[in-house]
Formats: C-alpha cells, sequence, structure tokens
C-alpha cells in the first residue's frame, strides 16, 4: 500500500531524475539594428543550463547550479547580469566567449542578461520557476484511526 508520504517521495525522485530532461538550451534574444540607434549590431547568445529549476511546492525558493555561457562575434568586453541585481555577476574582457557556475537560488524566475561596456543588453534569457504542487490556501486533514 502506497502512502501519501511514499507517493510524494516518488514524486521528488521523478522530477529530480526528469530534471535533466528538462536541460534544454535556454532561448536568446539577440540584438538587431532596429534595437540599437548607433546601429552597432552584434551577434551574442547566452545559454543557461538547466532552463528550469524544480521546487517541492509554490512559492518555496528553488535552488540549483546552473552553467552560464555566452558568445559573441565580436570581442569585446561583456557582464552577464541578473535582473534582480545592479551588479554584474561576471565580467571578461576582451573575449568573444565565456562561461562560469552561478548558485541559483530563487522562488520566482530571473532573466540573465549579457551586456557590453556600454550597459548595451545584447542577449537574455529566462531561467524558470517550477514545482510540483501548487499552494493551497487550506490544508486538509486527513483523520486516521489505526
Amino acid at each position: 500500500m502506497i502512502t501519501v508520504r511514499m507517493f510524494q517521495g516518488l514524486l521528488i525522485t521523478m522530477a529530480m531524475l526528469l530534471s535533466p530532461v528538462w536541460c534544454v538550451a535556454g532561448e536568446t534574444v539577440t540584438n538587431t539594428a532596429a534595437d540599437n540607434p548607433l546601429n552597432v549590431t552584434t551577434q551574442a547568445s547566452v545559454l543557461l543550463t538547466p532552463v528550469r529549476c524544480v521546487a517541492l511546492h509554490q512559492g518555496q525558493v528553488c535552488y540549483q547550479r546552473i552553467q552560464i555561457s555566452w558568445s559573441s562575434a565580436q570581442a569585446g568586453d561583456y557582464c552577464i547580469y541578473v535582473d534582480t541585481q545592479a551588479q554584474p555577476l561576471q565580467c571578461w574582457q576582451a573575449q568573444i566567449q565565456g562561461s562560469f557556475s552561478y548558485e541559483f537560488a530563487s522562488a520566482q524566475s530571473q532573466q540573465f542578461q549579457l551586456q557590453n561596456a556600454q550597459q548595451q543588453l545584447l542577449a537574455e534569457t529566462t531561467m524558470e520557476v517550477a514545482w510540483v504542487y501548487k499552494s493551497n490556501t487550506r490544508r486538509k486533514t486527513h483523520w486516521r484511526l489505526f
């Protein structure tokens, strides 16, 4: 007989096992001439691996080590920013590509952005936060006699 705790444990295990299946490349947005008033286009991309973090319950902080990689067609000074912080996570000088590991911890999805030395947005992608169970406003009480 499967109890509720065993079922929850199975769901958590399945979510952890399937997490690598969800590790597809993150979508990126590249800068185009229409976005740039100086008509300086730089083909750039940002890639997150994995792109989704799964928490047990809605609203809980999700913890995941992610690999952030970027590339650009032109060598230059670039920084990776997260939308919740003013300071860059990591910067590179005179590079066309880079990558680093980041300890993601958030209850909400966050955007990661690649910016050049002039702080122009070149590419961005989103780390999605999902959950196994939605939060219930009312918790059900189950009574057992034995």
